[in-house]
Protein backbone atom coordinates (compact mmCIF):
# COMPACT_ATOMS: atom_id res chain seq x y z
CA UNK A 1 0.00 0.00 0.00
CA UNK A 2 1.37 3.44 -1.02
CA UNK A 3 0.67 6.44 0.63
CA UNK A 4 0.86 9.61 -1.25
CA UNK A 5 1.84 12.54 0.88
CA UNK A 6 0.93 15.96 0.02
CA UNK A 7 1.41 19.15 1.09
CA UNK A 8 -1.37 21.11 2.38
CA UNK A 9 -2.80 24.07 0.80
CA UNK A 10 -1.73 26.89 2.74
CA UNK A 11 -2.17 30.77 2.05
CA UNK A 12 1.02 32.61 2.06
CA UNK A 13 -0.11 35.61 3.56
CA UNK A 14 -1.62 34.49 6.57
CA UNK A 15 1.32 32.39 8.56
CA UNK A 16 -0.46 32.24 12.02
CA UNK A 17 -1.91 29.11 11.53
CA UNK A 18 0.54 26.89 10.01
CA UNK A 19 0.75 23.83 11.81
CA UNK A 20 -2.71 24.73 14.10
CA UNK A 21 -5.09 21.95 14.94
CA UNK A 22 -8.79 22.32 15.35
CA UNK A 23 -8.44 21.86 18.37
CA UNK A 24 -6.63 25.10 18.96
CA UNK A 25 -9.49 26.55 17.60
CA UNK A 26 -11.35 28.01 21.05
CA UNK A 27 -7.63 29.41 22.08
CA UNK A 28 -7.20 31.26 18.77
CA UNK A 29 -10.86 32.78 19.32
CA UNK A 30 -10.56 33.71 22.61
CA UNK A 31 -7.30 35.92 21.64
CA UNK A 32 -9.01 37.17 18.97
CA UNK A 33 -11.70 38.25 21.17
CA UNK A 34 -9.47 39.71 23.79
CA UNK A 35 -8.18 41.99 21.31
CA UNK A 36 -11.30 43.16 20.00
CA UNK A 37 -12.68 43.85 23.30
CA UNK A 38 -8.96 45.15 24.46
CA UNK A 39 -8.71 47.41 21.25
CA UNK A 40 -12.19 48.55 21.74
CA UNK A 41 -11.15 49.45 25.29
CA UNK A 42 -8.57 51.86 24.31
CA UNK A 43 -10.23 53.60 20.97
CA UNK A 44 -13.19 54.41 23.70
CA UNK A 45 -11.14 55.91 26.37
CA UNK A 46 -9.11 57.62 24.06
CA UNK A 47 -12.49 59.05 22.85
CA UNK A 48 -13.48 60.14 25.93
CA UNK A 49 -10.42 61.90 27.15
CA UNK A 50 -11.15 63.76 23.88
CA UNK A 51 -14.29 64.80 24.84
CA UNK A 52 -13.38 65.48 27.99
CA UNK A 53 -10.62 68.32 26.65
CA UNK A 54 -12.88 69.80 23.94
CA UNK A 55 -15.59 70.58 26.52
CA UNK A 56 -12.94 72.28 28.95
CA UNK A 57 -12.08 74.09 26.10
CA UNK A 58 -14.94 75.10 24.90
CA UNK A 59 -16.15 76.29 28.56
CA UNK A 60 -12.74 78.43 28.69
CA UNK A 61 -13.67 79.86 25.61
CA UNK A 62 -17.69 80.58 26.03
CA UNK A 63 -16.69 83.90 26.76
CA UNK A 64 -19.50 84.04 29.79
CA UNK A 65 -22.53 83.01 27.51
CA UNK A 66 -24.56 80.56 29.47
CA UNK A 67 -25.51 78.35 27.23
CA UNK A 68 -21.79 77.61 25.91
CA UNK A 69 -20.91 76.53 29.80
CA UNK A 70 -24.02 74.58 29.90
CA UNK A 71 -23.27 72.45 27.38
CA UNK A 72 -19.44 72.63 27.84
CA UNK A 73 -20.65 71.24 31.39
CA UNK A 74 -22.85 68.24 29.56
CA UNK A 75 -20.21 67.44 27.47
CA UNK A 76 -18.20 66.94 30.08
CA UNK A 77 -20.07 65.62 32.71
CA UNK A 78 -21.16 62.61 29.34
CA UNK A 79 -17.35 62.16 28.39
CA UNK A 80 -16.98 61.78 32.42
CA UNK A 81 -19.78 59.19 32.87
CA UNK A 82 -18.32 57.84 29.53
CA UNK A 83 -14.85 57.05 31.33
CA UNK A 84 -16.79 55.53 34.02
CA UNK A 85 -18.40 52.90 31.98
CA UNK A 86 -15.02 52.24 30.09
CA UNK A 87 -13.33 51.48 32.80
CA UNK A 88 -16.58 49.33 34.56
CA UNK A 89 -16.98 47.25 30.94
CA UNK A 90 -12.87 46.79 31.40
CA UNK A 91 -13.36 45.04 35.27
CA UNK A 92 -16.36 42.96 33.79
CA UNK A 93 -14.31 41.83 31.45
CA UNK A 94 -11.16 40.83 33.78
CA UNK A 95 -14.23 39.47 35.56
CA UNK A 96 -15.56 37.16 32.93
CA UNK A 97 -12.52 35.77 32.32
CA UNK A 98 -11.57 35.07 35.86
CA UNK A 99 -15.34 33.09 36.11
CA UNK A 100 -14.66 30.90 32.64
CA UNK A 101 -11.17 30.12 33.83
CA UNK A 102 -9.31 31.59 30.85
CA UNK A 103 -7.32 33.57 33.16
CA UNK A 104 -6.19 32.47 37.05
CA UNK A 105 -5.86 34.95 40.68
CA UNK A 106 -1.95 35.57 39.79
CA UNK A 107 -2.14 35.59 35.80
CA UNK A 108 -2.26 39.50 34.77
CA UNK A 109 -3.63 40.46 31.77
CA UNK A 110 -2.60 42.64 29.35
CA UNK A 111 -4.56 44.24 26.80
CA UNK A 112 -2.55 44.74 23.92
CA UNK A 113 -3.38 45.99 20.30
CA UNK A 114 -4.32 43.24 18.56
CA UNK A 115 -2.32 41.60 15.68
CA UNK A 116 -3.11 39.52 12.53
CA UNK A 117 -1.40 35.76 14.03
Amino acid sequence: MTILLQTPITNPLITGFVGKKPGDAPAILAKFFSGIVGLLLIISTIWALIQLLLGAFTWISSGGDKGRIEAAQQKMLHAFMGLILVFAAWAIFLLLLRFLGISGPGDQIQLKLPTLF
